[in-house]
């Protein structure tokens, strides 16, 4: 293993940029300033050569496709997978849906397989929870998009990468760079950071910095951007209707300020992008007037081409497995991720050699970029997995503080009058909560510390919501907790929603908003109560983050990432102490 050194030097950076206090411990692992493609290629190019020259056609081939593994416990799934690797050779795997340990059991039992030690990636947009249950989960980019401090973000990448060292995973399909200005998305929406390519572009270079120093792969995706569409590439083909001008500006700006980052992996869209690709329905990860004219060329990017899954039906518009596949590599893809037939795809690549749409020295090209991360990331893995601790090594006391100061660097305060936010400051009053939805964390602190009585509030029985709003009592303030972001944007809820907005903006009560910050559009009125406060996830972690705040024990610092209809604009967010 290459041992990884601290850099002082960002280390004093990112105190001054905490301001000394509220950032999380420093890892103990050492990290070292994040390699560029290039240094990479110059690090293993001897190890490079010296392997390319024993491999056979079809095994060059074989390295530029991953095969996906889930649902191990399927044995006769399970063995074909094993026997694809055996006898194949493929350059890499992608795990989906199973428990640490038996990631930690697969990974070991397909890299016994692999004469050359495989690429193992995982889908982990906020942490390797987003795949194997019981782990520390991360917010989402959302969440992330409200924090005003990015080293925070970086901190979080670090930290993922520790996990997946621990796991002996070498390439995280993240982070997610896609603008999202498009409320009704209905793909990205969350997993974005937000409707500010400015903003966007610094979180996700903050996330690949964390990801790339601690010795992973990151991968900036979905190019070149999937933020305003209106369709799912999962099930279709969707489009990206602007102008070249609009996609430089919004969609291309974080992609070029990753790319300017030293970003090591892109992944390539399944969706059309006609400014860029003139030909109709053909994806831009089919395109090489996307892929080549304007990402490697263009914008001079110089790491791996990582193709979105091709089991999507974005992909299948171009063809069979297989055939997909070959035209995957043909329109300038280096890998090719979940491929669903890969002795087929090896057979399809040689019929493109043969047809001239391919030759040997693309395909050598693309094996010897992979082969070259492949040699750098698999010694700096260290896996120290110990099966009877795993759970205790990933879930450290350092992930979880470091998930709650996330969590609490996200909340936002839209209004303050008369600052009615922290509690602390009127303990006199008499309040009462008013709860929809479930937050027990939130509702159960708020009455330990404040008293007064917690009223719940039926989401899905309008007879007993109409029942239970019945029985509040006057008071001198309340606490409207809005814990299913959902229920007000349903029509049979319309008139419910009208008393309880009354009620939230009576003086000095306040609101306090646990959901998709797109949800709050639903909630119009609620620009004019005294307070109101949001977290962007109901997670345990994100009520206590609000409880903390309401108590006067951390200050509000986030900011909307996106705009909510016609009552708050992206950025918008009051520091509230």
């Amino acid at each position: 293993m290459i041992m990884r050194y601290a850099i002082i030097v960002f280390g004093v950076f990112l105190f001054i940029s905490c301001g000394g206090a509220g950032c999380p411990a420093q890892p103990e692992q050492p990290v070292e300033t994040m390699k560029s493609p290039a240094d990479i290629y110059d690090y293993s190019q001897a190890w490079v050569d010296s392997v390319y020259k024993t491999l056979s056609p079809e095994r060059r081939i074989a390295q530029l496709f991953w095969i996906a593994i889930e649902n191990p416990g399927d044995i006769t799934n399970y063995q074909h997978l094993k026997n694809l690797v055996k006898t194949y050779q493929p350059g890499g795997i992608i795990l989906f849906g199973m428990s640490p340990h038996k990631a930690v059991d697969v990974i070991q039992q397909m890299q016994h397989l692999s004469e050359l030690p495989l690429l193992v990636s995982v889908d982990g947009e906020n942490g390797l929870a987003m795949r194997f249950p019981g782990l520390v989960a991360f917010p989402n980019a959302m969440s992330l998009g409200a924090i005003s401090n990015d080293s925070l973000i970086y901190q979080m990448g670090l930290e993922i990468a520790r996990q997946c060292q621990i796991m002996d995973i070498h390439v995280n399909l993240a982070p997610v760079a896609d603008v999202n200005v498009n409320p009704a998305n209905p793909i990205i929406g969350v997993r974005s950071f937000g409707e500010d390519p400015s903003n966007v572009a610094r979180k996700t270079a903050a996330y690949v910095r964390g990801l790339q120093e601690g010795g992973i792969m990151a991968v900036g995706k979905h190019f070149p951007g999937h933020g305003d569409t209106d369709k799912d590439s999962h099930k279709t083909l969707p489009r990206v209707r602007h102008n070249r001008s609009r996609l430089d500006s919004v969609e291309l700006f974080p992609f070029k300020a990753l790319i300017d980052t030293g970003l090591w992996a892109v992944m390539s869209a399944h969706l059309e992008v006609p400014a860029l690709e003139k030909q109709k329905n053909i994806p831009a990860s089919f395109s090489k007037r996307i892929l080549v004219d304007q990402l490697r060329q263009t914008m001079q990017f110089k790491g791996l081409i990582v193709t979105d899954a091709v089991n999507m039906q974005g992909a299948k518009s171009m063809g069979r497995p297989g055939v997909v596949d070959a035209l995957a590599l043909a329109a300038g893809n280096d890998v090719v991720e979940f491929t669903e037939d890969l002795p087929e795809a090896i057979e399809q690549v040689k019929i493109a050699i043969d047809q001239g749409k391919l030759t040997w020295n693309q395909i050598g090209e693309k094996c010897k970029r992979t082969l070259a991360f492949k040699h750098y990331l698999t010694q700096q893995t260290d896996p120290i997995v110990a099966t009877d601790s795993l759970l205790a090594q990933l879930n450290s006391y350092e992930a979880r503080r470091l998930n709650q100061q996330l969590y609490e660097a996200s909340v936002t305060v839209l209004n303050n009058r008369q600052n009615v936010f922290p509690f602390v400051t009127k303990p006199e009053l008499n309040t009462s909560v008013v709860v929809v939805g479930e937050a027990p964390v939130l509702s159960k602190g708020i009455q330990e510390r404040f008293g007064g009585p917690v009223y719940y509030l039926s989401a899905t029985d309008g007879t007993a919501f109409d029942k239970q709003f019945s029985l509040i009592n006057p008071c001198d303030r309340y606490i409207v907790v809005i814990a299913d972001s959902q229920w007000g944007r349903r029509n049979e809820n319309y008139a419910r929603k009208e008393r309880l907005e009354a009620l939230a903006c009576r003086d000095q009560s306040v609101v306090l908003f646990l959901g998709h910050a797109y949800h709050l559009r639903s909630w119009d009125r609620l620009k004019n109560s005294a307070g109101l406060a949001i977290v962007y996830q109901n997670t345990d972690e994100a009520q206590d983050a609000l409880l903390r705040f309401i108590s006067g024990e951390i200050k509000a610092s986030g900011q909307l990432p996106v705009t909510v209809g016609n009552m708050y604009k992206a950025g918008d967010g009051i520091v509230a102490f």
